[in-house]
């Protein structure tokens, strides 16, 4: 068993220098592309002609030197930093989805401007998953010159930002973020009930940093959201009512897949009659429509024993695609209150579990995952297990 561990590490350890090879190579194309000549409007037009290449479909690969050597000239001149070959290196490394080892000092905030650069030229957007809060406003700050004066743009996600704010910046070419945050952020996208209220776009390119500690040490534990329902008994029987005297056709309609529900003006005028609450559609009464969209939902679309059953008092949700019971599963927050108000239940107050997702499941979200930490090699075996990432 040794000598074949020992045969697969030499095999690795060859590959590895055959992969240095060439990015020495590469790198001495990018310092002969020879940039220093250039005035800033010719440095600015060719980063606007790489993002038309880019967003026309050209290979990214194919744009790489040119790219590269744009962002070292570009970081002397914003930020006086020029990067050393083995900075280039590790940041081709990093656009080849793979995992580096790069120690506190070697400048891992400056390797990875290169690979976020050239990713960010598609339009799609990249993240940049740091530890902390702090690590991601100050990154941000620190390497945003240089991707403002190419003619991207660069924010940073901190805990307490409102969901505009969030969404402008999840919004931007280049986002730094934290792990956790960009996490719990996902878990709220997926239990919005309107697209307005979301502030994720599709996951593209994402590089993490301290990767052993994000991808390793807390890969399994849980993001968990939890909400707390003020419904009492009383009000959900109160809407459930109302929804079975609202009729199909006169009061609501259906969407074309069957999937959604929507009250017509003589259903509005009809639940305004029997609340007695005046204008459903007035800001004061938001929790009034709220709960009863919520009731008519469940009321309409969601039938006993095929969509749940009661067993023992309790809903039991049924997996649409299996048929089976799906355990510990509650519908967002309103709709499950509106489901046990319909089946005559008592409805148990307090905290439960919204969505819960962990940070292995999160990172794999992104079509491109590469990462940077200081004990890359000693994890090596895990990184490969797990996410299928070589160092």
């Amino acid at each position: 068993m040794n000598v074949v561990v020992k045969l697969i590490r030499e095999f690795k350890e060859r590959d590895t220098r055959r992969l240095l090879k060439d990015y020495r190579d590469r790198v001495e194309l990018i310092r002969k592309r020879n940039l220093e000549t250039w005035d800033d409007q010719h440095l600015q037009a060719e980063s606007l002609r790489l993002q038309e290449e880019a967003r026309l479909g050209t290979s990214l690969d194919e744009l790489l030197v040119d790219a590269y050597a744009l962002v070292c000239e570009t970081a002397k001149r914003t930020l006086g930093l020029q990067p050393y070959d083995v900075q280039i290196m590790a940041a081709i490394a990093l656009h080849e989805r793979f995992l580096i080892e790069q120690h506190t000092g070697e400048g891992k905030t400056l390797s990875a401007v290169m690979p976020v650069y050239l990713n960010a030229l598609t339009g799609k957007g990249v993240h940049v998953l740091t530890f902390n809060d702090y690590l991601a406003n100050r990154d941000a700050a620190w390497m945003g010159p240089i991707y403002r004066f190419l003619g991207l743009t660069v924010s940073s996600v901190q805990a307490g930002m409102s969901l505009f704010e969030k969404r402008e910046a999840y919004a931007k070419d280049i986002t730094y973020v934290t792990a956790k945050e960009a996490g719990f952020d996902y878990l709220r996208d997926t239990i919005a009930f309107n697209e307005a209220d979301t502030v994720h776009r599709p996951f593209h390119y994402v590089i993490v940093d301290e990767a052993d500690s994000l991808l390793l040490d807390e890969a399994r534990v849980p993001l968990v959201i939890s909400g707390d329902s003020s419904a009492s008994k009383s009000d959900g029987v109160l809407f459930a009512e109302v929804a079975r005297q609202l009729q199909p056709g006169e009061h609501y309609d259906f969407d074309e897949f069957q999937r959604n529900v929507y009250l017509n003006e003589a259903g509005a005028a009809k639940a305004e009659l029997l609340l007695g609450c005046g204008n459903l559609y007035d800001s004061h009464n938001s929790h009034w429509l709220t709960s009863l969209n919520c009731a008519l939902h469940v009321e309409s679309l969601l039938k006993k024993d095929v969509d749940y059953i009661v067993r023992d008092g309790v809903i039991e949700l049924i997996e649409e695609h299996t048929g089976r019971v799906a355990e510990n599963r509650y519908l967002p927050d309103g709709l499950q209150a509106a489901l046990v108000a319909k089946e005559g239940l008592q409805w148990k107050a307090g905290g439960r579990i919204l969505g819960t997702i962990t940070i292995q499941h999160f990172i794999s979200l992104y079509s491109g995952i590469c990462g940077m930490t200081a004990t890359a090699h000693a994890s090596a075996m895990e990184f490969e297990d797990i996410y299928a990432l070589q160092v």
